[in-house]
């Protein structure tokens, strides 16, 4: 770097810190200031807009622009397909970690976007919004997305009015694979070992032959007979006989070895000209299989003057004090983890400026799990609980869109873009199994609860279908000689979902037989035991636990994007959304019909200006107002079971969240592949939606959701990347983020009563998040080497109640190894070899409250090897 070029950085980078240092005095002000930026805009682009057909020549300082990110005029991320490869990472829900300002959430399945949780990000599909198949969460599970599926995912960190108004941390866009340019097949195999897994005993159940498949076979399911009367209600003595022995008699569990990691990926496409245009084809199946084991120990506790006190204690110590084997202690959950997903897209490019395209897109997954709680409860008993569980998850999405190019008004070119999608999730719970067994002192071994929660079956069942249109205006204009581009847009969504939750129990208050409670559960529920005088089947399904809602919401936008110098871009926009949801539900209470009806309409202005003040140098300024919606379910006092194990609750007096946005943020493109950027941002929140704690009556404490009073959230990320040159041929690089977020929330006494901090800060926000990447890529061998690294700060999982600490929640640092070439040549085309390591420091999982754990379990050492061929 020469002395010309070392003081022009040093100036860029004093007049960043001397905005940056503005910024931050300002913001305080910038709280009350609302729309001023997007006013002034505005103000600077309506006096005159003329239509031209010729379009002066603008030159944009800069020589380097290499993606996206660059390009738009918002604050953004994107990931390539190339990324996916290069971190070896198999779903979106795990690639979007490695940009600043994303972290897993607890599930790992979301993203925690700047701090706010996955309910305030929007994700969609090729720019459609997409339902959840999960009925715990308002946003999409990203763990069903793999990567081989995906061409490339937008992370939108800044508000624009194309987008839908449901935003708060950001706007993911995730985009299939395009019609390909020439024919292609790819086939991937690879297998995988965890170090606590993987030909470790586990433990299963028999639930159906074709569970690998991700489809149960029809075992599980509810039997017909109870279509008529799910709730037992005009069932005589002898009918109920028959209603109990329908159910199938699977209870018990089995230890199995657990199988190693599989996965299969198969990817083709083609195209062929026609007299009537081009026709191309792209295709994607994936399969994966795993099995985990996540055996460890759990605590609650209850507080004290002295501090905490164990209250209930779920590890191996309880039984070696009883003198009873440690297999039935600790808390221990073996998962099998299957996928299936397709894609298949066909392209019709008309000509140079039309062209028209069937999406479809299927994800399934499903889960086996089988859970065991053994340890010493509120009564000092030792207890053993079991929990059978077997979950589908399904996404299918079938969309028809289309690019036209013309001119509209003789004025330059017009491009227009529409899309109408229809999805269908559903997520599918049958046949789940919980039970308990208590340790009896006088004949030294373990007897069948009889209480009500001693035994009980559940059915669970979730649908959504969702209708979207899009349409989209762009019209290349001149505003007084500069280049413009004027967007105008509609959209219409509407959403019809379907709940049901049903409960039955095994009343074994008439058993007079003692000794039979001591048997294994398949022997105690045979259908010998079935009987109008023995054992009989009751419901404790309650009308509260399924509802039905309707939601739909009109939307049209504005958005002007304009350079109003040669250095300085300006993008503004305004979004009108009016919203209506119905949620019809039951008062668990009461028992009588209630009607939930929020209806929304929203102003939500938008903007960002641009200015580029050095070479390849550039500061953005954005504000925004957005909004947070509560989903169907968070509406309806219907209960749901987490995979936790804890009880969930809605809300029907919940309402929505208003967000102002505000962002500022230095980017500086120095190389072909070079670049730093640093982002300041904050966010006020009028009545962020929180998880929050109620009691059931005697029944202990259930988790539900409620408003806050307001939420402040404050942030600074990082991010470089750089080319450090060649060795032996291979091209070195480094890619690194950090961000640091501080939050403060204000909650009500009203709403949050049990709450132990009224104030504190946002529940899933990690103060600290970083990332690393640094290794080495050869082109002509197709030889990648990558060093992961991920850290993710402490967050709070749960709140504390009733003087306790919050739960916290310390995600394991992860060091994972990726590195990949062609080793052979087969048939004149390369075979691929992947070895991916993960978790190489073998970091475990921790849940602490206060100083004491409340949860822990190992996660293990992964190590994968995989072939690739292509031709």
């Amino acid at each position: 770097m020469d002395i010309g070029r070392r003081s022009l950085t040093a100036t860029a980078i004093s007049l960043f810190g001397l905005c940056l240092q503005n910024q931050v005095a300002k913001m305080t002000y910038y709280k009350h200031f609302n729309s001023s930026l997007a006013t002034i805009a505005l103000l600077a682009l309506f006096p005159g807009l003329t239509f031209a057909q010729d379009i002066d020549e603008v030159q944009v300082i800069g020589v380097f622009i290499p993606d996206e990110k660059r390009n738009t005029s918002e604050i953004s991320n994107v990931l390539e397909a190339e990324d996916f490869s290069l971190a070896g990472d198999t779903d979106i829900a795990v690639a979007l970690t490695r940009l600043p300002g994303l972290s897993p959430d607890t599930t790992g399945k979301y993203v925690v976007v700047r701090g706010l949780t996955e309910r305030y990000t929007s994700t969609l599909l090729n720019g459609t919004q997409l339902p959840s198949p999960d009925p715990l969460k308002t946003a999409v599970p990203l763990d069903i997305f793999p990567t081989s599926i995906i061409g490339n995912v937008l992370v939108q960190k800044t508000y624009s009015a194309e987008y839908p108004g449901a935003f708060g941390g950001g706007v993911i866009d995730l985009r299939t694979k395009s019609v390909p340019d020439e024919p292609f097949l790819n086939i991937s195999l690879s297998t995988g070992y965890n170090t606590e897994s993987t030909l470790e005993d586990g433990y299963s159940y028999y639930g159906s032959d074709r569970d690998w498949t991700t489809f149960d076979d029809g075992h599980r399911e509810l039997p017909s007979i109870f279509r008529n009367d799910y709730q037992l209600t005009s069932r005589t003595p002898a009918s109920l006989e028959q209603y109990g022995e329908a159910i199938p008699n699977i209870w018990s569990i089995d230890f199995d070895e657990n199988l190693p990691d599989v996965s299969a990926k198969i990817s083709g496409g083609t195209n062929r000209d026609t007299d009537n245009g081009r026709i191309g084809v792209i295709f994607a199946l994936d399969y994966s299989s795993e099995f985990r084991n996540y055996f460890g120990e759990q605590f609650s506790y209850s507080a004290t003057n002295a501090g905490l006190v164990i209250q209930q204690n779920f590890s191996d110590s309880v039984c070696v004090g009883k003198g009873v084997s440690t297999e039935y202690c600790g808390f221990n959950t073996t998962s099998w983890n299957t996928n299936l997903n397709g894609l298949l897209s066909v392209g019709w490019e008309i000509d140079a400026n039309n062209e028209i395209k069937y999406t479809g897109v299927l994800l399934r997954s499903s889960q086996k799990q089988v859970q065991i709680k053994g340890g010493s409860t509120d009564s000092n008993d030792l207890e053993n609980t079991t929990r059978l569980d077997w979950k589908e998850r399904e996404v299918i999405s079938n969309a028809v869109s289309g690019e036209h190019t013309f001119d509209l008004i003789d004025a330059g070119e017009t491009m227009l873009d529409w899309s109408f999608n229809i999805t269908n999730a559903s997520r599918d719970v049958p046949l789940r199994r919980r039970y308990k067994y208590f340790y009896d002192d006088g004949p030294g071994a373990f007897r069948l609860s009889t209480r009500t929660d001693g035994n009980l079956t559940e059915y669970g069942y979730m649908e959504d279908e969702s209708r979207d249109l899009v349409v989209n205006l762009t019209q290349v204009a001149d505003l007084f000689g500069f280049e413009t581009d004027i967007k105008v847009g509609a959209a219409y969504n509407e959403k019809e979902r379907s709940s049901y939750y049903l409960t039955y129990h095994y009343n074994m208050g008439q058993v007079t037989n003692r000794d039979l409670l001591f048997r294994v559960p398949e022997v105690i529920f045979g259908s010998t035991n079935i009987d109008p005088n023995g054992i009989y089947l009751q419901s404790l399904t309650r009308a509260a636990d399924s509802f039905s809602a309707d939601f739909e919401n009109a939307q049209a936008y504005w958005q002007i994007d304009t350079r109003l110098t040669d250095t300085i871009r300006v993008s503004s926009g305004y979004r009108y959304e009016d919203s209506e949801q119905l949620v019809r539900a039951t008062d668990r209470s009461t028992l009588t019909p209630i009607l939930v009806t929020q209806q929304i309409e929203s102003f939500l202005p938008s903007a960002t200006v641009t200015w580029e003040f050095a070479e390849n140098m550039q500061l953005r300024f954005g504000y925004s107002e957005t909004i947070n919606r509560p989903d169907s379910r968070e509406l309806s006092p219907a209960r749901f079971i987490r995979e936790d194990g804890r009880t969930e609750e809605g809300n029907p007096n919940l309402q929505f969240a208003e967000i102002k946005n505000y962002d500022i943020r230095y980017e500086w493109y120095f190389g072909e592949s070079d670049s730093v950027t640093v982002g300041v941002f904050y966010k006020d929140i009028t009545n962020p939606i929180e998880y929050s704690i109620a009691s059931i009556g005697g029944e202990g404490q259930l988790d539900t959701v409620a408003n806050a009073d307001e939420a402040e959230l404050t942030g600074i990320e990082v991010e470089i990347e750089k080319q450090l040159g060649e060795y032996m041929n291979r091209d070195l690089f480094i890619k690194a983020n950090a961000t640091y977020i501080d939050s403060e929330v204000i909650r009500s006494a009203a709403n949050f009563g049990e709450v132990t901090n009224l104030i504190g800060p946002m529940q899933g926000q990690s103060e600290v998040l970083a990332n690393m990447q640094f290794g080495f890529e050869n082109l002509e061998t197709n030889e990648f080497f990558n060093v992961v690294l991920n850290y993710v700060d402490e967050r709070i999982y749960r709140l504390g109640t009733n003087s306790r600490p919050d739960l916290i929640e310390k995600p394991p640092f992860e060091l994972n190894l990726v590195y990949s070439r062609d080793i052979y040549t087969a048939y004149d085309r390369p075979v691929g070899l992947s070895v991916k390591v993960k978790n190489l420091l073998d970091e475990r999982a921790e849940r602490l409250q206060g100083s004491e754990i409340a949860e822990a379990y190992d996660i293990g050492t992964t190590l994968s090897i995989g072939l690739n061929y292509s031709f």
